[in-house]
């Protein structure tokens, strides 16, 4: 028996538990699993999304400047 790459999908290996299956729904049940296996195969090899790093997402706001004056920052006189 040859051996198969683990994400190839071999038909002959699934077995149905319900009798009687009709040849439609075992074509049926195929399609939607190799459908399930491309779509997940898919995703595995797409590019990951190009958002903002993990270090750009953590920085906070900056402050705007602070200047002494009347209605302002006062320094501190103790």
């Amino acid at each position: 028996m040859p051996v198969s790459k683990p994400s190839e999908f071999d038909p002959s290996e699934l077995v149905f538990v319900t009798t009687p299956v009709s040849d439609v729904e075992v074509s049926a049940v195929t399609a939607i699993i190799r459908g399930l296996l491309r779509e997940e195969s898919d995703e595995r090899r797409a590019a990951p999304e190009r958002g903002q790093s993990a270090w750009q997402q953590n920085q906070r706001p900056m402050r705007v400047p602070v200047h002494p004056g009347a209605n302002r920052w006062r320094g501190f006189t103790g």
